[in-house]
């Protein structure tokens, strides 16, 4: 669809329109240079993964260029924050593919562009088909809606978690971008019910969030039920909401009102989002709730380390890195320096050997992943800008909201401990109890 915006309305190349959508180029979580047009995957200190750039569908083949930008792989913050789009939610996927589809246009037919015209151009083409004129459906929610089976699945086990949770006198809400009409249209679809609103004690459409949590918008109220010329509901969408009442629904509104009106205390509240700055930074940040994020990716990630091939790729990895950490240290000994010139030599050639044969399993372990930009959370042995971010601003994350349904409500989840790199090696729980079995 922003395919077509982008030819129809802002006169792009009609020969896009042949263009067809690879959902196995791309992945979360990616940075578009828009001085460059480079597409790549930064780790959790603004390192480039240097084996991940594309210019294009094509890998960046003269790395020289960005060691000559950047003085190395690290991209210096007021650079990334200036020239960088971080392309962090779902949609961020077909973005990030349309983006070096069209670069690839571009550069095999000769048309000068410019990198940062193009991602501007795609992003208001997506914000078209998002919002529409704002009174109606947008495009993108009138397609789903009339195909609502091909885009959303029946979720009973969900509707069965918030029943479960609600009869245990826990207060639930609905906070969301979406209009009511595609809200109320999914969720019968998903919950099998025309009476899902009786699930949540208060339901939110149209929050425009990031700001939502730093506005000074009012709540108003939304009318739910059908209307004509001579019908109308008792729904007054001007009047100031002071108050919710079950039942209703509400658009607008800001974080400090809701918090007024509800009462409910910032560290009593989990919120679960699935977009770390729209949903998760603001309110971690900004009053201490609770955060948990929805990660869909961890499902495919968690089936790739679960595979024997990965577990090997890793385990030859480190046999390799040890190998060389300890022939390094030998290139220091008395008798290494003993050694003939030609012998010295070939021993570090065997060093550039081993160094290699490191990369291309690094490559292979990339591509277990994704053959184009690796693991959504791991640029190597460092965890992706992506990854640190769900770390900074979500206590919890999950690949489904349904996964709770396997613990009981009053489950604590304890963080695994994390040895830093000064730390010696810490006992596994499985160490001590070999010496709990020996003692």
């Amino acid at each position: 669809m922003v395919r077509d915006v982008l030819v129809h309305k802002m006169l792009y190349p009609p020969a896009l329109q042949g263009l067809k959508y690879d959902k196995t180029f791309a992945i979360r979580g990616l940075s578009y240079d828009k001085d460059t047009g480079w597409l790549f995957k930064l780790d959790s200190s603004y390192n480039i993964a240097m084996d991940t750039i594309h210019y294009g569908r094509e890998p960046l083949r003269d790395l020289e260029e960005v060691y000559s930008l950047h003085n190395g792989p690290h991209v210096a913050p007021d650079y990334a924050k200036s020239q960088l789009t971080q392309l962090n939610d779902l949609y961020a996927v077909p973005e990030a593919t349309l983006l070096a589809d069209i670069i690839q246009y571009f550069s095999e037919h000769n048309i000068p562009f410019h990198p940062r015209y193009l991602a501007e151009d795609i992003r208001a083409a997506g914000e078209y088909i998002h919002k529409g004129d704002g009174l109606t459906l947008s495009p993108l929610h009138s397609t789903i809606v009339s195909n609502i089976g091909d885009y959303l699945e029946p979720a009973p086990e969900l509707l069965q978690i918030l029943n479960t949770l609600k009869s245990e006198g826990k207060r639930l809400f609905l906070l969301t971008n979406s209009g009511y009409q595609y809200v109320n249209t999914g969720l019968i679809h998903m919950f099998g019910t025309r009476d899902w609103r009786d699930v949540f004690d208060v339901v939110i459409v149209g929050a425009r969030k990031p700001s939502w949590y730093l506005s000074h918008r009012p709540f108003r109220q939304v009318p739910t039920s059908s209307s004509s010329s001579n019908r109308r509901t008792s729904v007054q969408p001007w009047a100031f909401v002071d108050h919710f009442e079950d039942g209703q629904v509400y658009s607008g509104g800001n974080l400090q009102s809701f918090t007024s009106i509800t009462g409910y205390s910032d560290r009593s509240v989990m919120y679960f989002g699935d977009h770390i700055y729209s949903d998760l930074r603001d309110p971690s940040i900004q009053r201490g709730w609770f955060t948990g994020a929805i990660v869909s990716e961890l499902k495919h990630e968690l089936s790739v380390i679960q595979r024997s091939e990965y577990r090997q790729l890793v385990s030859y990895i480190q046999l390799i890195e040890k190998l060389l950490k300890h022939s390094q240290q030998e290139t220091r000994s008395p008798a290494f320096m003993q050694l003939p010139a030609a012998e010295k030599e070939a021993f570090r050639q065997l060093l550039d050997v081993g160094r290699a044969e490191r990369r291309r399993a690094r490559w292979k372990m990339r591509d277990c992943f994704n053959s184009n930009f690796g693991s959504v959370f791991r640029t190597e042995k460092y965890p992706s800008l992506f990854a640190s971010k769900v770390k900074a601003f979500a206590n919890v994350y999950t690949s489904d909201l349904s996964n709770l349904g396997q613990y009981p409500s009053d489950f604590v989840f304890y963080p695994k401990r994390m040895v830093q790199a000064h730390e010696s090696r810490m006992p596994e729980v499985e160490d001590l109890l070999e010496d709990v079995l020996r003692s």
